[in-house]
């Protein structure tokens, strides 16, 4: 039998899988101001992005199973899209509509070649606006504007949400686990796959083999199944075992890329970006995409480092996270450009704060307003604090 935890399934807010929102966002921001050797930042800091597709399967595939032992079929889908439109959406779209009329009145009162970074911006809009923005990114006509770059993973994030409930629909309950194994596997295979194709220049339009393969939404499917699988069937072991796979995961990925390239760069943490060495970016990702998925199960138990993930204001940063990835990007453009005589840690700063200072009103004044019509529009049938599963395994 699986027991659904009901801090995953929407009864109860599980404070520590909040906070390790935060800690993913601090990774990301830490790599996107690290843009020269004068820069502190962390090369290693991409790997944020995983930690949070991991994080997704971890959450939603209990979910999902509780949803689907407890609404009919048309209400399964129409209330999990549902929710997760309110939750996404408003943000996502209003951010894009308020920067396309900042970008169009600016091309127009300053001209095209003041306004490079807003006028791609408009260009991709199309990509942006129909969340296949990972596709367009991983093509050889990308280019770079702080005002959508990074949105590329929330396009991946979306294919998940649209996909995932679909197979697990689908899927009999007797076969959840051998499903979720399947996908396991397919992973690194695909990547495998992908990388012959890459190399072999067959499809010259996409770009080098780790970048693509690192934005290609086809190259995650594990980190989503490893986090579902987890988050199902993982238990939590004494803590210590924690750190040692944590040290196990970091150290192989030092001697690999030591041994691959004669160096190590401790702000890579043996993961450079993007698995560049030792062909990384086949077996790396399924890795550290365990390493995560192990860690959330002890985090989830409160078994693993309490006090810090149960930090309130860490809770709070992780709460309003989805603004901080949103905002942080563009915020890190405007600071950069305007504040350039500041000393770099005066730049790294002030782009946290405001960009802190901005998610939050966000999450105030509007997204808290939409999840809280989830419910009222989308609800769940109530559960207790244990949903079991007939699930063998």
């Amino acid at each position: 039998m699986i027991e659904v935890n009901s801090k995953l399934t929407g009864v109860g807010v599980n404070k520590g899988l909040t906070s390790f929102r935060a800690l993913a966002f601090f990774a990301i921001f830490l790599y996107h101001i690290n843009p020269g050797p004068h820069y502190f930042g962390l090369q290693a800091g991409y790997l944020g992005v995983q930690a949070f597709f991991v994080l997704s399967g971890f959450l939603l595939t209990p979910i999902l199973i509780a949803m689907k032992a407890d609404l009919n079929r048309k209400d399964f889908f129409v209330h999990f899209y549902g929710r997760r439109a309110l939750r996404i959406f408003p943000l996502y779209y209003s951010y894009l509509v308020i920067v396309a009329v900042i970008s169009i009145a600016a091309i127009y009162l300053y001209g095209p070649s003041g306004t490079i970074p807003l006028q791609r911006f408009i260009e991709q809009l199309p990509w942006t606006m129909t969340y296949t923005y990972d596709f367009f990114h991983a093509s050889d006509h990308f280019k770079q504007t702080p005002f959508a770059s990074h949105f590329w993973s929330l396009a991946v994030e979306e294919q998940f949400y649209l996909l995932w409930p679909l197979a697990i629909f689908c899927t009999p309950a007797r076969h959840i686990k051998k499903f979720l194994l399947l996908v396991i596997i397919a992973g690194p295979l695909m990547r495998l796959v992908a990388a012959m194709i890459l190399d072999s220049n067959i499809l010259p339009t996409l770009r080098q083999t780790d970048l693509a393969i690192y934005i290609l939404p086809f190259s995650h499917v594990d980190a989503f199944a490893i986090g579902g699988y987890f988050s199902l069937y993982g238990k939590s072991r004494p803590v210590y075992l924690v750190w040692l796979s944590i040290l196990f995961v970091l150290m192989l990925g030092m001697v690999t890329g030591w041994l691959s390239t004669g160096q190590i760069q401790w702000d890579q943490l043996g993961y450079g970006p993007f698995m560049k060495d030792s062909y990384k970016y086949v077996w790396g990702y399924s890795l550290v995409n365990l390493m995560f998925a192990y860690v959330l199960v002890h985090v989830r138990d409160k078994n693993f480092m309490p006090s810090v993930f149960e930090n309130r204001w860490l809770v709070y940063l992780g709460t309003i996270s989805y603004g901080l990835y949103v905002f942080h990007f563009p915020i890190l453009w405007l600071v950069y450009t305007t504040m350039y005589r500041l000393p770099v840690i005066a730049q790294q700063s002030i782009t946290l704060l405001i960009t802190i200072i901005v998610s939050m009103i966000s999450y105030e004044l509007m997204e808290k307003r939409m999840i809280n019509l989830k419910d009222r529009y989308f609800a769940r049938e109530p559960v207790g604090n244990v949903t079991r599963i007939p699930v063998p395994g």
